[in-house]
């Protein structure tokens, strides 16, 4: 139980949602890979997170996400909580996935139930864990999204909060009253509800029980998001509001307009943290857009400092 609980007590402050490097060939860059999670660690990043989106699973085949889980677990080698995600898998793959992450060193799994199995059944969602969770002892954190399909039933997930191995809860549901009513009905387990990005939702959450939350800048200026969860610690509330207007506003909403995966990668590429901005096998971002990047992180972020 005592690893249980100490993973618990590491889900705090911004978690960096994993963006993937990829060749111009399509195939994942792992030297770079490398050399990005380990810039990561030297930042001083608390929780680094593969999931299906930022990771871009749709385009990785089981045998990358496995090698890719066991390179980031050797990598990061206990300087962050590393933290890796299933896919959407039956239960006798996910079981072997465990298997496998609790062998090669990761911290935790998120486990990603697919949203068209009957996640808004509780019954479905639960027996879905009851099956793997004896797999491995690695500690496993839930992930509500229904697909929009109405939310996850909250009394599922506060029934397996109750479970000392689930450590916590990624919410990609509604991100005011769901992930509101998700923490005070977990609040009095060992148990972490993570916002599932920007920091407008943990400053509200953060006051009612949340403790770290997926960030739109962590993953090239994870500076600002730690700056800013300091400010919540210290319950600076209104300085912490002035970075949420200066910073993630205005990155928002242009990173959306330019296509957002694609502004992430080009923004990590443009801070010499990515030889490549790839959305492989697909496109990235062409030089004109790239531009547009650069301009929207220089007018936002101020000048551009090569990372590494």
């Amino acid at each position: 139980m005592d690893r249980y609980k100490g993973v618990v007590d590491r889900l705090k402050g911004p978690v960096v949602p994993l963006n993937i490097c990829f060749t111009a060939e399509g195939t994942i860059d792992y030297p770079a890979q490398r050399r990005y999670v380990n810039w990561l660690c030297e930042q001083g990043v608390p929780v680094i997170l593969l999931t299906y989106g930022s990771s871009e699973f749709s385009l990785l085949g089981d045998e990358d996400l496995w090698r890719l889980s066991a390179e980031m677990a050797a990598e990061v080698a206990g300087r962050a909580l590393m933290i890796g995600s299933t896919s959407y898998w039956n239960v006798a793959t996910c079981r072997k996935f465990l298997q496998h992450a609790e062998e090669s060193g990761l911290d935790g799994v998120k486990v990603q139930m697919n949203p068209w199995m009957g996640q808004t059944d509780p019954a479905v969602f639960i027996a879905y864990h009851d099956q793997i969770q004896d797999a491995a002892p690695i500690p496993l954190l839930l992930w509500c999204n229904s697909g929009g399909g109405g939310g996850v039933p909250i009394e599922a997930v506060a029934e397996l909060a109750r479970r000392p191995q689930v450590v916590g809860v990624k919410n990609d549901e509604d991100p005011f009253g769901y992930y509101y009513n998700l923490i005070r009905a977990t609040i009095d387990e060992d148990f972490a509800v993570i916002s599932g990005g920007q920091m407008r939702n943990i400053a509200f959450g953060y006051q009612v029980g949340s403790p770290a939350y997926l960030c739109t800048i962590a993953p090239f200026r994870p500076d600002i998001a730690l700056e800013f969860y300091g400010l919540l610690v210290a319950g600076d509330y209104d300085a912490a509001w002035q970075m949420v207007f200066r910073y993630e506003d205005a990155w928002l909403t242009r990173a959306g307009e330019l296509e957002w995966l694609f502004s992430i990668k080009t923004a990590i590429h443009l801070h010499g943290l990515f030889p490549e901005h790839h959305m492989a096998p697909l496109r990235g971002h062409d030089s004109a857009r790239a531009e547009q990047v650069r301009a929207c992180l220089e007018e936002v972020f101020g000048a551009i400092k090569p990372a590494i």
